[in-house]
């Protein structure tokens, strides 16, 4: 390297953010913010196993656990829809590896796939 290539460089005043330190949890109760307007939906729910209550990991507002189990019954079935496309969708793009070859008519391998 040249020294002109040297004087080339021009340093940007920029700021790295300090790391963590490693004996930090990354999230601790008492730091989850508390939203004002939550709809508590893909929120982490805090269970209570012995009163049978649950929390909203956001707010932390009381939820009925009815609602809660159908919301996470909806996002599985959701999460279930989605694989299941994708497992069709991959399948369709297996079936595509060859096509007919224009010149002499013979089934041949695409390539890139």
């Amino acid at each position: 390297m040249k020294d002109d290539d040297e004087n080339c460089v021009i340093k940007l005043p920029v700021k790295f953010k300090a790391r963590a330190p490693d004996e930090r949890t990354l999230v601790s109760p008492w730091e989850v913010l508390k939203h004002v307007e939550c709809d508590h939906l893909m929120a982490t729910y805090i269970i209570n196993e012995r009163e049978a209550d649950v929390e909203c990991g956001r707010c932390g507002t009381r939820l009925n656990p009815m609602w809660v189990l159908k919301e996470l019954a909806t996002s599985d079935r959701r999460y279930a829809q989605m694989k299941e496309s994708a497992k069709q969708a991959s399948e369709r793009r297996a079936d595509r590896v060859r096509c007919k070859c224009q010149h002499c008519g013979k089934m041949t391998r695409i390539r890139g796939l």
